[in-house]
């Protein structure tokens, strides 16, 4: 009896699974959001099977909880975003015919093992990943579909600029690649990206090619469905844009394509204001100003938009720039101008640099494995020697701090430091902050407050728009962590000088200081950035060190400081210059009489001279009640008044530039075509500029 019963189970068993369609199935992440350029949708679809377009919102990303923050793992304004691309996907997979199926409200593993039961799986076809949630979760789908019999996990790269195979060093095992970002870029000199149209898919036709689920869910979903309990009405900053900031991101490959078309091509902003987010130390523009960087950066996080249809897409726009171009005369003295400031072959290679430092983070990631989450970083030795020789003490050493009052303080803009707050403010309202910004942020948070690093890693894993594990987690080990003086242990005193520095650079004016913190509103300028400069208590100028080290990627932001420390500390001390024959020594102290003197001159033809330390108001802003006092003692800059009106100049020659860039491209109402006689206007203020720039460069050094 027992044996017919097995029997006719078998049977059963058998017949049902004949029924069953067999079928390919295309696993959409968070990293791949879009139809194009995708070689795993174009592999799905080659077979001539039905495919079934999946992607499922796991509880463990939307309803999980960063390990020691208990931050949501995905916050509010990315959990939009997503929900809003999934959106514009199934609207882009519909117009081809297809279908994408949502599974909420259970693992993927689960979600697999239900796909399983339903259809005979041929194949599944996804992305690459490399952190290690990500790919515990890509094993634990490759275990169902071989406990069930099924189809492989299919996995290709799609991610990147750069693709995997073509790299010239094994990604697992070279780590000299991978210890600077210079180093990685000599790597990979001279590889180019694989065409996009490579893996542009061909989707099947027919409405029996395209499969719906019947366990996907239907109809449209809200962030706090999907985040369930880690949602906080107070802390969502909602659907509309909020009035200080410049975008509000809408997810989705159609918003993508439609942002790089107007940014491109409909206002020419890659020539006219493009700046770059990694543009550290330029007097002449800043990432901080409105348009200065492309702000594509949540859409290719996501997926929405391929880094290589960007980059051909820059390809094209430069090759359209050079044929509006009169001559080529014209386009050789403009590109060996010497300024360097909007042409678009510049502009290019620092959008293509940043693409690639997206790869840096990336293959760099499969080199560093799970040092990455790791309190001392990445596993390798970082060179850092002392005069004498020895070897400088590893960070272990330090006591590290979770002092929840301090990181609070660093999360809500409260610290008392000016720059710090904006670009913390600005990314707790709207999940995006400049890179400078994040930077700088994250130096404060590491030298001078000594708080856990990590736990600054995990705030931005759940606020930022942009959230990629690789590119912040890397980013942070390898832009905030390394560059870090292990000698110069947290004190309660601020050490590190950049953050000053870059507030000078980048916001001379204190703009986007007053926009993020308007209490600071009714202050000059140089209080605006130093408030502290109406402490009772007086000023402390800072030292001559600063307590990071000179990377080779901050190098240049080290390498000419704007303002003069050691002129500032040698007239603190009251010691007398050297008077010795050296003539390339008289020549730097005549170029700083020089500098100082077009400084202050500046400064008073702009109106700008303040006294220092005195309000026009001061009835309007109390100091340490209308703004915190800083959290740590703080020290000023000497000569950040003349160092603005450097800075100021420097502008002033970049706006001179934008007006030429104007009529170059057609648009300046005073023209109609660029005849010979503006042609040579022209470049005589190119080379009028370039003179300036080279007497203000040689002025700041």
């Amino acid at each position: 009896m027992s044996k017919l019963l097995w029997f006719i189970c078998v049977q059963y068993l058998a017949a049902s699974g004949a029924t069953k369609p067999r079928i390919n199935v295309v696993w959409f992440k968070c990293t791949d959001l879009r139809t194009h350029d995708h070689a795993a949708l174009k592999a799905a679809h080659a077979d001539g099977l039905p495919v079934l377009h999946l992607f499922v919102l796991d509880p463990f990303w939307y309803e999980g909880k960063t390990r020691l923050c208990r931050f949501p793992k995905t916050g509010a304004s990315r959990t939009r975003f997503q929900l809003e691309a999934l959106e514009d996907l199934a609207s882009r997979l519909e117009s081809k015919g297809h279908r994408l199926n949502l599974r909420k409200n259970v693992s993927t593993a689960a979600c697999f093992r239900e796909l399983s039961n339903d259809f005979i799986i041929n194949a599944v076809f996804a992305f690459h990943e490399i952190c290690s949630e990500e790919l515990r979760i890509q094993r634990r789908v490759q275990n169902v579909l071989q406990e069930s019999g099924q189809g492989s996990l299919h996995l290709y790269w799609g991610y990147e600029l750069l693709h995997h195979d073509d790299l010239p060093f094994d990604t697992t095992k070279d780590r000299a690649a991978f210890k600077e970002i210079e180093v990685f870029l000599k790597h990979v000199r001279a590889i180019s990206p694989r065409p996009s149209a490579l893996n542009e898919p061909r989707f099947l036709v027919g409405p029996e090619k395209a499969v719906h689920w019947h366990r996907a869910c239907t109809g449209s979903l809200t962030v706090a469905e999907v985040m369930g309990e880690n949602y906080l009405a107070a802390e969502d900053p909602g659907e509309d844009k909020n009035p200080r900031a410049e975008l509000r991101w809408h997810g989705g490959e159609t918003a993508a394509l439609a942002w790089m078309q107007e940014y491109f091509w409909e206002e020419d902003r890659l020539v006219l204001d493009y700046v770059g987010a990694t543009s550290m130390r330029s007097l002449y523009r800043s990432p901080l100003n409105d348009k200065a960087t492309t702000k594509l950066s949540p859409w290719l996080a996501h997926g929405c938009l391929s880094p290589r249809v960007l980059y051909e897409e820059i390809q094209r726009y430069v090759s359209e720039y050079q044929k509006k171009s009169s001559t080529a005369q014209d386009i050789r003295d403009y590109k060996h101008s010497g300024i360097g400031l909007r042409n678009p072959y510049n502009v290019s290679h620092r959008i293509i640099r940043e693409l690639l430092w997206r790869d840096f983070a990336r293959f760099g990631s499969i080199e560093a494995g799970t040092s990455i989450f790791k309190i001392c970083g990445r596993d390798k030795d970082i060179p850092q020697k002392r005069e004498s020789g020895a070897s400088r003490p590893p960070l272990s050493t330090w006591c590290w701090s979770s002092d929840q009052g301090l990181l609070q303080a660093w999360i809500d803009g409260r610290t008392g430091f000016p720059f710090i707050d904006s670009s913390m403010r600005e990314l707790k309202t709207t999940g995006y902050c400049k890179h400078v910004g994040r930077l700088c942020a994250g130096w404060f948070l590491i030298s001078d407050l000594g708080l856990d690093w990590r736990m600054g890693g995990e705030w931005f894993e759940s606020i930022l728009i942009d959230y990629e594990p690789t590119l912040n987690w890397f980013n942070w080990v390898y832009a905030c962590l390394e560059p870090i003086d292990p000698e110069k242990i947290p004190r309660g005193q601020q050490q590190c000088l950049e953050i000053l520095e870059a507030s000078i650079i980048h916001d001379p004016d204190a703009t986007y200081i007053k926009r993020w913190v308007p209490e600071l509103s009714e202050l000059p300028t140089i209080l605006a950035r130093e408030p502290w400069r109406l402490s009772p208590l007086g000023i402390q100028w800072a030292p001559k060190a600063t307590s990071l080290r000179k990377m080779a990627f901050l190098r240049s932001f080290q390498a000419s400081a704007v303002v003069q420390q050691d002129d500032a500390a040698s007239h603190a001390s009251g010691a007398k210059p050297s008077s010795g024959g050296n003539s390339f020594t008289a020549l730097q102290r005549w170029r700083g009489l020089l500098s100082r003197c077009l400084s202050n001159l500046c400064a008073l033809v702009s109106g700008r001279v303040l006294p220092r330390h005195t309000l026009s108001s001061p009835h309007r802003f109390r100091y340490g009640v209308d703004y915190p006092e800083p959290v740590i003692r703080p020290v000023s800059l000497m000569h950040a008044e003349s160092a603005e009106a450097r800075v100021r100049c420097a502008r002033a020659i970049s706006k001179e530039q934008r007006e030429d860039e104007l009529a170059w491209l057609g648009r300046s109402s005073q023209r109609s075509s660029f005849n010979n006689k503006r042609r040579e206007t022209f470049l005589q203020r190119v080379k009028m500029n370039f003179q300036a720039h080279k007497a203000l460069r040689g002025s700041i050094k």
